[in-house]
């Protein structure tokens, strides 16, 4: 065995690393009533911590005693057999988080699989106004893929990467801490996986995690509307403003919002202070019919501002009977003008 497994798996490691945790979440909702500032409430933190041989030196596993959800969802119980008195006997999640950043400590590099996890850690702590302490994590699913596959986007769960590698550990699955110790037993397969990559590949991946860390330190925002059909949601600043995701100001347009298929719109901000940003946003009809507004919104690269604007420029040019409903907030206001319809504010 070598002296470091994860030897080419660190030259993609924040350069202040002090030490190496991989970390996994356990969460419940409620599909029917959802809290749109926290969808997703943490129920359990697991983690643990490696040495420079990537051997697990240390564990943290706590339940989380809910606010929001107290009946844990049945498919969430089914996977993960955790009950709710076993979480009304745990702790408040401020407390259980604190306990979890001191034991990764001061410039950690956090490890996942997946890109789930921190979003959903960022939003709990964003619901109890905690800042977080952490840069996002480096995605081991994602370096997986494009190690062993040669594509980042493709994905493959823990389970069926533990077999595709043949890494055997014995442990109860979908818990927390047992899924971080299977994250922390593939990293010498996925480290193995870089070391034949030549420096062009290398830097593809290099500019794919970053990119990945841009968005996981999205400004996410979720809203309802009483609004049934996404004309009227266009027309609605509360809808479509766009913030900065670094001052958390109100951004002018460089591209407004267009439908780039299947009902999820696109849009570059321009913030005076931080540049330029792209917006993402899902407005998802619920069961009362109505529309909810889903919208992430991250720092753009130059490369990224140019294929959105390509994006637009192509969809300006498709004429309105040919582009299948997909509509355009520029123009849906251009329309609610010349109808005497003002576009609404707030």
């Amino acid at each position: 065995m070598k002296e470091n497994p994860l030897e080419a798996l660190y030259a993609f490691f924040e350069e202040e690393t002090k030490e190496t945790v991989v970390f996994d979440l356990e969460w419940n909702q409620n599909g029917y009533a959802p809290n749109l500032r926290m969808p997703h409430e943490i129920i359990e933190i697991g983690a643990c911590r490696l040495n420079d041989r990537g051997e697990v030196t240390d564990r943290f596993s706590e339940l989380i005693r809910p606010r929001l959800y107290r009946r844990v969802d049945k498919h969430i119980r089914q996977v993960t057999g955790i009950t709710e008195q076993e979480l009304s006997s745990g702790r408040t999640f401020p407390e259980v988080f604190a306990d979890f950043a001191r034991f990764c400590g001061e410039s950690a590099q956090l490890i996942t699989w997946g890109r789930d996890d921190y979003p959903v850690l960022r939003r709990n702590l964003e619901y109890y106004m905690q800042p977080s302490p952490f840069s996002p994590p480096l995605d081991a699913q994602l370096v997986f893929g494009f190690a062993h596959f040669g594509d980042a986007h493709r994905q493959m769960n823990l389970h069926a990467a533990l077999e595709e590698t043949g890494t055997q550990l014995e442990v109860p699955a979908h818990r927390a801490v047992y899924d971080a110790e299977c994250t922390a037993a593939l990293l010498p397969a996925v480290s193995a996986g870089l070391e034949g990559l030549g420096e062009e590949k290398r830097n593809e991946l290099s500019a794919i995690l970053e990119r990945e860390k841009r968005i996981a330190d999205s400004v996410l925002r979720s809203r309802p509307t009483h609004y049934s059909v996404h004309t009227d949601a266009l027309r609605d600043d509360a809808v479509t403003n766009l913030l900065c995701p670094l001052c958390g100001r109100k951004m002018s347009f460089a591209v407004a919002w267009f439908d780039a298929g299947r009902d999820r719109y696109e849009a570059i901000g321009r913030c005076e202070q931080h540049g330029q940003a792209h917006g993402q946003m899902h407005l998802k009809r619920g069961t009362n019919g109505y529309l909810t507004m889903h919208q992430r919104v991250f720092l753009a690269s130059d490369d990224e501002v140019k294929a959105v604007s390509e994006a637009y420029r192509l969809f300006l040019l498709t004429p309105p009977a040919k582009r299948h409903h997909r509509l355009c907030m520029e123009e849906v206001r251009r329309v609610s003008e010349r109808q005497n319809f003002p576009s609404k504010k707030g």
